[in-house]
């Protein structure tokens, strides 16, 4: 009698233990990178050598977005927005795009945006600039 119920209990541990992977495995997947962003957003990557921002038409700006990093805004304002770097030495801003709305503005129902900052400050033959990825 013993031994089934050794069994009985192994059988559930390891039924037990396959249900946690399984789960755990679901749960890794997450969100793929290629997901779309949601409407009246835009993701900026900074994909270069230096740091990245959003100026809206409000003249608000966005936290800075630092090497290797991405994050995603509610868009400010309905006019355009001009995404910039920052020099690494000096720390100057830099305007790189200004990227206009369709006729009336942004407004909610604006699809969402990703943007990359790519290039490289230093290198002339590589020079700041943005990619637009959706």
């Amino acid at each position: 009698m013993r031994i089934k119920q050794r069994l009985s209990r192994r059988t559930a541990l390891a039924t037990g233990t396959a249900v946690l992977a399984a789960g755990a495995a679901v749960v890794a997947v997450g969100t793929p990178a290629s997901a779309a962003i949601g409407n009246h957003r835009v993701q900026l990557c900074a994909q270069g050598n230096y740091a990245a921002d959003i100026t809206w038409s409000t003249n608000l700006r966005t936290r800075v977005v630092f090497p290797g990093q991405c994050q995603t805004f509610d868009i400010v304002g309905t006019g355009p927005y001009t995404i910039g770097g920052f020099y690494n030495v000096s720390k100057a801003h830099f305007d790189l795009t200004t990227v206009l709305p369709l006729p009336g503005g942004y407004n909610s129902s604006t699809p969402g945006s990703k943007w990359g900052a790519e290039g490289d400050t230093g290198n002339p033959d590589n020079r700041p600039y943005v990619v637009r990825w959706q």
